[in-house]
């Protein structure tokens, strides 16, 4: 624990500066904690928010010693570039970790300028290996869901207005995170701060079709591990059950099982146990092609949301329809030929699926 003094030349100006008049600021989790004793009003007369919480009618009565103000929620050397920006000396960041939680300091006293600076900062150093760091707690300082913005407006906020100026910054900066998440989705997944996100953090992603997924069986072990994580925040045993329950069907259903292989199914979200008897034997059998026409009056018993089967980060292609011509009578019985035999193909190598896939379920179950 140190205590730093705020005003130059203090020792020289401490005989005439009564000490009635200064104030310890004491930042930082308990025991990892800087001093700051400075002089009340000259730190009121340059904030709103000092001049309530050190001269407002919640302010502690002067004594000697100083009284202490504990600001436990705010993080020691973001506060100390708090400070120096308030008092006009230069800012200089040194660290991701530092310039993000300057970011939350400036958010908190409304200094939009120390807020632009951090968010130019964090965007010049933006990383697939830091991104989750900076995106966690991001939204709760945007304007909107960055994914449901097209573009931040281009008209600037009015002169003066901080919050909206922070606001929009922050929103830049989160589009710039989901840039780099989305190009770099499977190692981001996989990291361990995926698992320290917020259950809106995690759906918003999950959801997203910018990502860049090579298997979404990615995203669903990244998800699998989220729930199990929460389970123990909330000391219960990370059961499978306890984990379908951490996230809602909604989320769990953002995983695209469609694009996946019968082999991945069955080896990940099948295997892990999350997913129900039911609703494995109708993603499966949706995998496989198979009951077509009957599944799909089954499915809204058995599985509670949509699945989606078009791949992420792929627009649509418009399909023109040409005319065709009618066939005249021999192609329609070479056509009819052609079709019976590729059924009767067709038939055989879906039984042949079939004894495999019920073999590997059976394996899964006994394993």
């Amino acid at each position: 624990m140190s205590q730093i003094p705020l005003m130059r030349g203090e020792k020289n100006m401490s005989q005439t500066v009564d000490m009635y008049s200064r104030v310890i600021l004491e930042v930082g989790l308990p025991g990892d904690t800087w001093k700051y004793c400075i002089e009340r009003q000259s730190l009121a007369d340059k904030s709103e928010w000092f001049r309530a919480l050190l001269t407002g009618d919640m302010a502690p009565p002067p004594s000697d010693p100083p009284p202490t103000i504990s600001l436990q929620y705010v993080e020691k050397r973001a506060f100390d570039h708090l400070l120096r920006y308030i008092r006009g000396d230069q800012v200089h960041f040194h660290s991701i970790s530092t310039a993000r939680a300057t970011l939350d300091a400036a958010h908190s006293y409304l200094c939009s300028e120390l807020a632009k600076m951090a968010v130019d900062y964090l965007i010049k150093n933006l990383a697939s290996t830091n991104v989750l760091s900076i995106y966690h707690g991001l939204t709760l300082y945007s304007i909107n869901p960055a994914d449901e913005l097209e573009q931040i407006p281009s008209a600037p906020p009015l002169p003066g207005d901080d919050a909206i100026e922070i606001a929009v910054g922050c929103t830049r900066l989160l589009n710039a995170c989901l840039n780099v998440i989305d190009s770099a989705a499977d190692d981001v997944l996989r990291q361990e701060g995926f698992e320290e996100l917020t259950i809106q953090e995690i759906a918003r992603l999950a959801r997203r079709d910018e990502l860049k997924l090579g298997k979404e069986t990615i995203l669903f072990n990244a998800l699998e591990k989220w729930s199990a994580s929460e389970c123990r925040r909330h000391g219960i045993e990370p059961t499978p059950n306890n984990k379908r329950d951490a996230l809602s069907d909604e989320i769990w259903y953002s995983v695209r099982y469609l694009l996946m292989t019968d082999r991945e199914f069955i080896e990940g979200p099948m295997a892990s146990g999350i997913l129900s008897s039911g609703e494995s034997a109708a993603i499966v059998a949706k995998i496989l092609g198979h009951n077509k026409h009957q599944q799909n009056a089954q499915d809204s018993h058995i599985i509670p949301c949509r699945l989606i089967a078009t791949p992420r980060n792929r627009k649509s292609s418009v399909v023109k329809s040409k005319s065709i011509m009618k066939p005249g009578k021999k192609e329609c019985d070479d056509n009819k030929k052609n079709r019976r035999k590729e059924c009767a193909s067709q038939g055989q190598r879906a039984c042949a699926r079939v004894g495999d896939l019920v073999i590997r379920a059976l394996a899964c179950v006994f394993d």
